[in-house]
């Protein structure tokens, strides 16, 4: 198989069609959307004279090499660095299901984008983690006060539901609701084990959140400032 990143988007609802526009005028055709919200306070939009905002989770298969210039473009093209507007990610891909499943993942991908070698500028040199946190329903809140408590800046969150027969799943003897809320954390790789430390204390488990947590590795970021040190430019 290719090497492939998985590429994520979390845009504005009222941008959305836009991200599309634009992935479907360089090849990318296979995406998947999901509407999620972000989790600041409301005390801290009202602050800053901001109003909560819906959101959409935009997926997409790109090749390795191409990513980077897809990143630059939603830059330069999409605006997505301007505060408010997004933040874009891409995860090494570990395999895939057959030739079938990538072909369709990578549907409408042409073999130009494979001659180029454009580079994006990094926004800095060290990894990233994306800390993904499956909790009870009405329960992010306390994920976030958690993740915040150790450094945490924010996160996005989407409406989920278990699979498990019935109403409620037990899970090493506890009981596990069916309505999920899923919590997207985008942190410093170094900052990554004393999050998920903190959720685990206060939301874990053994706690009424029945939180259970993994990362993925995050190789490449755009559209959060804030969580990249200062550089030279």
């Amino acid at each position: 198989m290719k090497d492939y990143r998985l590429l994520l988007c979390i845009v504005r609802r009222d941008q959305y069609e836009s991200y599309l526009n634009m992935f479907k005028s360089i090849g990318i055709e296979a995406q998947f959307a999901s509407l999620c919200n972000g989790t600041a306070s409301k005390s801290l939009l009202d602050y800053m004279g901001l109003e909560k905002t819906e959101k959409v989770l935009l997926q997409t298969f790109v090749p390795s090499h191409y990513a980077k210039r897809i990143l630059r473009r939603l830059v330069d093209v999409m605006g997505i660095e301007v505060p408010g507007n997004g933040i874009a990610m891409t995860i090494p891909i570990g395999s895939v299901g057959g030739q079938s499943s990538l072909d369709y993942l990578t549907k409408g991908q042409t073999q130009q984008q494979e001659t180029s070698t454009d580079e994006v500028k990094k926004v800095n040199d060290i990894m990233y983690s994306l800390i993904v946190a499956i909790t009870a329903k009405g329960n992010t809140d306390t994920v976030m006060d958690a993740a915040r408590s150790a450094g945490a800046r924010g996160g996005t969150v989407i409406n989920a539901r278990g699979t498990a027969p019935g109403t409620k799943a037990k899970f090493f003897g506890l009981s596990i609701g069916n309505e999920k809320e899923i919590v997207y954390i985008l942190t410093l790789k170094a900052d990554k084990d004393m999050i998920m430390h903190a959720i685990m204390d206060k939301a874990g488990m053994h706690t009424d959140a029945q939180t259970v947590l993994f990362s993925l590795p995050v190789d490449s970021m755009v559209g959060l400032r804030s969580l990249a040190p200062n550089e030279d430019e």
